[in-house]
């Protein structure tokens, strides 16, 4: 029963990643595609994420910017889908004291695989009050790479580390656009 409950949960996340590919596709012009992408990844039909921070480290500028946030509590009251009610959503996203405080933090850059990346994930899982924190990172384009901090709850976590990583790629093609 239990083998069975699974297939069903992979085969739900599996058709509701390939439909995520095509509203990319189709909504490849919004300014913060992320957080539409983001907000899809840690809702309770793909991952069910409790709370999600996702940031884009550069080494060639030596920084490390929050593109988005997501927090379950932040979007409760969210009703519909965010993509068939984008000006609502926006406006939910520019609101959401999580996502602000995501967007506005900017520091200095970690060396991916060193010490400090470890040190940099706990220090802002920290500062955003992110419980039992896990995070992973991965390879962008231009020798950037993303760092995703997260909270899960605790019958998720095996499912989420089984497949979320692959699915951050999904955020890889996200166009970003930070405030000057």
């Amino acid at each position: 029963m239990q083998s069975h409950n699974l297939e069903t949960k992979e085969t739900k996340l599996l058709k509701h990643l390939g439909n995520l590919r095509k509203m990319i596709v189709n909504h490849h012009d919004l300014d913060n595609l992320s957080e539409f992408v983001l907000h899809d990844l840690c809702g309770q039909s793909c991952f069910n994420l409790n709370k999600a921070a996702y940031f884009i480290n550069n080494p060639d500028f030596r920084c490390l910017q929050g593109v988005s946030g997501y927090h379950e509590q932040d979007v409760k009251n969210l009703a519909g889908n965010a993509w068939d009610n984008k000006k609502l959503f926006m406006a939910h996203m520019q609101n959401s004291p999580f996502n602000q405080k995501v967007r506005s933090n900017s520091t200095v850059n970690f060396e991916k695989g060193k010490a400090s990346e470890k040190y940099m994930a706990d220090k802002l899982a920290d500062e955003l009050e992110i419980n039992n924190p896990l995070y992973v990172t991965w390879d962008l384009k231009h020798a950037n790479h993303g760092l995703l901090i997260y909270e899960a709850p605790e019958q998720e976590i095996i499912h989420v580390k089984d497949h979320l990583f692959d699915a951050l790629y999904y955020l890889s093609f996200c166009p970003v656009f930070l405030k000057a």
